[in-house]
């Protein structure tokens, strides 16, 4: 059979994190001589290799490994997309677990799709208080990601982007940037779309900024953002490698702009006052505001691109 999703996984001394992982792409409803997965270690130490063998018999696995040089994960997501043999790929990370007909979902948004599409799947759990972590983990299991799903459901753990999604809806295809939610935790896109994109820029080597990068050129080349609630998975509470996101994030969203100079990713780092929202919740706000003001700062950067 054609494999035609390959699931990457960049990782580093997340073993028992990638474990979980595993364990709920074995669970996965999709065949499993249709899809491969390919674990791209950027430099760990703690024996990652020696747990990708144990699942050569449950899966169509691949190990990659790369000297430890800082954190290069936009270089191991590279690696492992110029190796893959699949049509579409999926990124994910360690310690995401995806629900069950998650890779079987992914495939028919993308065969029902007439344009290339960019698949946002919806991770429970992800960002949420640290309060709720502990009954989190206590009721996540990668034998019944869907039950935990349920329950998560009921406790309101929900996607940190939830609020996004009940003020603009779930058609992110009219958003103003909907490559602002471009988040490698769990999305796909065709191999052909992100080789013809530049793949991820690799002079991003801190936290933060080279998946929403890729984004907008994925963007800018017309594919059409989906989300889809079933499309879902869990974030598997862990310790953050990165404790304070902010200023990686501003200096990346800065980055972004930088290179684009589209009139979107010009409101990255606008402030509304004292508070501070998503970058589609920037853009609305400012709209909403100055609407005759606003049209003519877009027109501005659009005559710049």
């Amino acid at each position: 059979m054609e494999i035609k999703i390959s699931v990457i996984i960049p990782t580093y001394n997340r073993k028992d994190l990638l474990k979980k992982s595993l364990e709920a792409l074995v669970n996965q409803s999709l065949n499993k001589n249709a899809f491969e997965v390919i674990v791209v270690d950027d430099g760990g130490s703690d024996n990652t290799e020696i747990l990708c063998a144990d699942y050569k018999e449950r899966l169509n696995i691949r190990y990659y490994w790369q000297p430890d040089k800082g954190f290069r994960a936009g270089k191991a997501r590279n690696i492992g997309i110029t190796a893959a043999e699949g049509k579409y790929i999926v990124f994910t990370d360690a310690g995401v677990l995806l629900h069950q007909d998650a890779l079987s979902l992914h495939l028919k948004l993308h065969h029902d799709s007439l344009v290339p599409a960019v698949c946002i799947g919806y991770v429970y759990g992800f960002e949420v208080e640290e309060a709720m972590m502990a009954d989190i983990s206590s009721l996540v299991s990668s034998d019944n990601v869907s039950g935990a799903i349920d329950m998560l459901e009921k406790m309101n753990a929900l996607d940190i982007r939830q609020n996004q999604y009940n003020e603009f809806g779930y058609n992110v295809s009219s958003w103003p940037a909907p490559f602002d939610i471009f988040w490698t935790c769990h999305v796909s896109a065709e191999k052909k779309a992100l080789m013809n994109a530049g793949l991820f820029d690799e002079a991003f080597n801190c936290w933060g900024g080279e998946d929403v990068d890729l984004g907008v050129r994925l963007f800018m080349q017309n594919n059409r953002f989906i989300v889809n609630r079933r499309l879902c998975s869990i974030h598997f509470p862990h310790d953050k490698l990165v404790q304070d996101h902010k200023n990686d994030s501003e200096t990346a969203g800065k980055k972004i702009h930088q290179k684009y100079q589209l009139w979107q990713t010009s409101f990255y780092g606008c402030d509304l006052g004292e508070s501070k929202f998503s970058l589609n919740k920037v853009i609305r706000q400012y709209a909403d505001q100055n609407q005759e003001g606003n049209d003519a700062f877009i027109r501005k950067y659009l005559y710049q691109s």
